[in-house]
């Protein structure tokens, strides 16, 4: 704890004494539209649409560029649910302080698609997932794309509590009294490692993630996880396997703990520089500790295609999860149309 507290003290001096000069400011966005239809289900209007916009601004400073963004994520109004991030770049890595970014979250899902992961159009119920529930608490990390000219990169998260509050400036999370719902600190990191390391490996790529919380209530099991991704590019094809392992943190002191195991396969072939085809497969299993009785796999496969036309992105993905939310033979299959552009 005495190494964090340092870290800290160490961070915010970084921020707090960097020299005032003139910056600039850039805006970038994107407009997303999508018509969804469920297969086995009636449902509502299908049509939906979402705006993002990133402000940044970037600064020089006595120790690298700064730069602060702000993603809306669909909000216009306010800034509730909007993403802000500080980073300070040097020569000895980039520093970041905010609530969007998180090392666990950035790689819970890295095989290759062509438009969205195989659970990432709606087909399915995943609603706990590795490096889920940390977005949105406000946070300090650091990371390093190049260390000591390997290739190899390394980012980290540290929340000294993960309780989903972003906070103004000059203020603080206010003081939890119910036992049940103290929340204790978060650590997270990723680590890439690229594989032409070894000689005739080509553009392979290694990830590592593994996230880790503090439970601060007796009998309670902490929130914890692990991931391991192996991408390897052939030409215009990309195949990808990742293997997750990991756990809610507990609410109730004394509950049975749910763990989930997942498998990953995603496969892409970009046919030229417009048309791209991939089929991806998630097979994710729940559990609890007190035995293998209930274990039930839900399993979602997908196939998409995207085709770019200038700054213009029109997808498909086609979806089928069998043991939706985990309930055995409860299927959901969804049909979705997106068209999507930058700005």
């Amino acid at each position: 704890m005495k190494q964090v507290k340092i870290i800290v003290a160490l961070v915010a001096g970084l921020f707090a004494f960097t020299s005032a000069q003139a910056g600039e400011m850039s805006v970038t966005g994107s407009m997303h539209a999508t018509y969804q239809t469920e297969v086995d289900d009636v449902t509502g209007n299908p049509l939906g649409m979402n705006t993002d916009l990133t402000f940044t601004g970037t600064t020089d400073t006595d120790f690298g560029e700064a730069k602060w963004t702000m993603g809306t994520d669909g909000t216009f109004v306010g800034d509730t649910g909007a993403d802000h991030k500080l980073t300070l770049a040097t020569s000895v890595g980039t520093f970041k302080l905010g609530n969007s970014g998180d090392s666990a979250n950035a790689v819970d899902d890295i095989t290759p698609t062509a438009f969205e992961e195989a659970n990432g159009a709606g087909s399915g119920t995943y609603g706990t997932d590795f490096g889920s529930g940390l977005e949105g608490s406000m946070s300090l990390g650091y990371n390093m794309g190049d260390i000591m000219g390997t290739g190899v990169s390394v980012d980290y998260t540290y929340y000294p509590q993960l309780d989903g509050t972003t906070n103004n400036e000059k203020g603080a999370s206010g003081t939890q009294t119910n036992a049940n719902n103290i929340k204790g600190s978060v650590q997270t990191i990723n680590l890439g490692i690229p594989l032409e390391l070894i000689p005739g490996a080509g553009g392979a790529k290694l990830t590592l993630g593994y996230e880790k919380g503090d439970s601060l209530i007796d009998n309670v099991d902490a929130k914890e996880g692990g991931t391991a991704a192996l991408v390897v590019p052939v030409g215009p094809l990309k195949v990808g396997y990742q293997k997750k392992a990991y756990q809610a943190a507990g609410l109730t002191a004394g509950a049975d703990s749910i763990w989930y195991k997942d498998d990953i396969l995603g496969v892409a072939y970009a046919i030229n520089e417009d048309l791209a085809v991939s089929y991806n497969v998630i097979e994710s299993l729940k559990g609890n500790k007190a035995g293998a009785t209930g274990n039930v796999e839900q399993e979602t496969k997908a196939i998409n295609v995207a085709y770019t036309i200038g700054g213009l992105t029109l997808a498909l993905q086609d979806a089928k999860t069998d043991n939706a939310a985990y309930v055995n033979a409860a299927s959901d299959d969804t049909r979705t149309i997106s068209i999507k552009t930058a700005f």
